[in-house]
This record gives C-alpha cells, structure tokens and sequence, in this order.
C-alpha cells in the first residue's frame, strides 16, 4: 500500500539517494553527486513557496517526491511550477500517477492554483504520456535547452490550466507626449539606480507589457544591479534612466543559456532605438564574453513592435504561452522566443 504525505527533515537522506540515481538524474536538471548538504539546504531555502509531497510504502520506504513551486512574482501568484521523481526501483508501480493526483488535488481545491506548469525533456515519453492524460498540453518546445548524455536535448514546456480562465484583450495605454531626441549611454545598473527605476517600472506602458504591479517600492529593486549571474544594463538619456534589459545565466547543465528576463525601454523614449541597442548589448555579451549559445524570453503575444525587434536579431517563435501573466483582472498569453547559434 502507498501513503502520499507531506515532506519531513528526516526524509531528505531517501529524496537525495532518488535524486542521484542515473536514471532520474538523466529526466531531471540534477548534476551528479549531488551532497546531503546540497539537498538539505535546497529544501530549506524553499519553504515558503515549495510544498512537497513523498510517496511512502508499507514498510516507511520512501518511493518517491513531487512538488509545486508557487511562482513569486505577485502577477504570476496564481500559477505553480510542478517537478515529480520517482525511484529507479520503484517505477510502473502506480507512484508517480498517485503523487500527480495528490499535486492537482492540493492545487485545485486547496491552494486556488489557475496554471500548473512542467519542464519535460522531450525523449522522456512515460512522463508525458503520464502528464497529457492529466491535461498537460505541449505550449513550447525548447530547443538545446540542457545537456543530456553529453549533447544538449530539447524540452517541452508543458501546462494545465484551469477552464473557464478570462483573457485580457485591452491595448495599451496611450504613449505619453515623447521626449526629444537626444544621445543616449549604456552602462551597467547600479545599487543606486533603486529610487529611478522604481519610477521606470510604474509607468503604465511599462507596466502593461512586463510582470510589474502598481505603486512598486523602491525597496523592490534593491539588489537588481548585484544578483548572482544577472547582468543589468542600463539605458540613460542624458541623466535619465530611459531603458533596462537584464540578461540572467542558466546553471548547471544549463549553463550555455541564459533568459533575458526584462527588457524595457521609458513610454516617453519609445522610437529612440533604445531597446535596439539594450538588446544588442545583452547579445554581444552572451556571444562575446559569456560564449553562451541559446538566448531565450517571453513577450506578451500582443506586442507586435518589441516582437518584430526580436525576429529582427535572429529570435524564432518556439511556441505559446497561455495565461502567462495577469493583468487588468484578466489573463494575458505571450510567445516563448529564443536564438540558437
């Protein structure tokens, strides 16, 4: 008999030998090795947004262990990122199926979760066969998305989500009069920069096409300029800061990759080519400095100019993202881009 329980302390010795076996390791993003330590710290450091769950047999053996991740941005509050293991000795048992249920179970009645979201390396057909008969539907494909038997596999970004969901279909609100014409500077974001992009994030064009809220604090941008493997570029017009794009490193076996996480340029220096040279920017270092060789990014579905840019520089469509942010009391899609080289 299988008993799904909560996660314990105790328990992270058996998730850890799971995790290491070649097996699992190879369907998930683990490295090998991976320490008691490593483990113990990751499921600490997680507590807040993680909730996981272990399936049990009769005798205490711990079988294996699924999870949702709430996602910590407040836009994207209603939807969790899913991840499921089971051990090597335990498989075609029933156990990943009996987790999975427990999972939609916790996100449908008890947590309010409108979007499940799951990355799934596309040669692993049990999991996805296991998924689509939960509703999971293929929104992208990645391609080269990390390494796998020594080349790099692609991925399906696969997700659920819950009917009836309202999409949001309101334009953009109206540029404001447009600044003059004037040179422009790049350098890197700096700690003191806080209190001018918080003013930045609260425009309102700025706000509609990023994962922004009202009224965002200063406080929320302190430790933008240092995080580990982000690289911000700031964009000034004369002393005004007119434009951001942050480009964000993979880790581990993603470490050839990297997201470009915000791009962003003043709702009154739209037209200046601001985000052109952001973007180039970003791209230099990525080909240049860090020899990375996947670039990928979100863009809701209706910006066609910041889309147009993309294609411009090489960037293909890799599939769709429903519900991928809230906004004006509704759900708005995007598209998932990337650029191979």
């Amino acid at each position: 008999m299988t008993t799904i329980r909560a996660t314990r302390p105790s328990d992270i010795p058996a998730i850890n030998r799971i995790y290491n076996q070649p097996s699992v390791r190879r369907f998930t993003m683990g490295l090998p090795f991976v320490s008691l330590d490593a483990s113990a710290h990751f499921f600490a450091a997680n507590q807040s947004l993680r909730t996981s769950l272990v399936a049990c047999g009769a005798d205490g053996t711990i079988l294996g262990e699924a999870s949702l991740t709430r996602e910590s941005s407040l836009r994207r509050a209603y939807a969790a990122s899913l991840g499921l293991m089971v051990a090597e000795e335990s498989r075609r048992q029933g156990i990943g199926r009996a987790l999975l249920t427990a999972l939609l179970d916790l996100a449908d009645n008890w947590l309010n979760l409108q979007k499940l979201e799951l990355d799934v390396f596309t040669n692993n057909e049990p999991a996805i066969a296991l998924y689509r008969s939960a509703g999971f539907e293929v929104e992208v494909t990645q391609h080269h998305f990390a390494m796998q038997d020594g080349v790099l596999a692609d991925n399906f970004a696969m997700a659920r989500l819950r009917p009836g969901l309202v999409v949001d279909r309101t334009s953009p609100p109206p540029r404001p009069p447009q600044a003059p014409r004037q040179p422009f500077t790049l350098r890197a974001l700096e700690p003191e920069d806080a209190p001018a992009l918080a003013g930045l994030m609260n425009l309102p064009g700025i706000r509609h096409g990023t994962t922004a809220i009202p009224f965002m604090a200063e406080t929320a941008m302190h430790g933008l300029a240092s995080a580990t493997g982000q690289h911000a570029i700031a964009a000034l017009s004369g002393t005004a800061l007119t434009g951001l794009a942050v480009l964000q490193q993979g880790q581990g076996r993603a470490l050839h990759s990297a997201t470009l996480t915000s791009m962003m340029v003043h709702d009154a220096y739209q037209g200046q080519g601001i985000g052109r040279a952001l973007l180039n920017a970003a791209l230099d270092l990525a080909d240049h400095w860090l020899g990375l060789s996947r670039v990928s990014l979100a863009v809701l579905a209706e910006n066609h100019p910041a889309i147009r840019l993309y294609e411009s520089l090489g960037f293909e469509t890799e599939g769709y993202l429903r519900a991928d942010v809230f906004r004006n009391g509704a759900y708005a899609d995007a598209l998932a881009m990337a650029r191979l080289r």
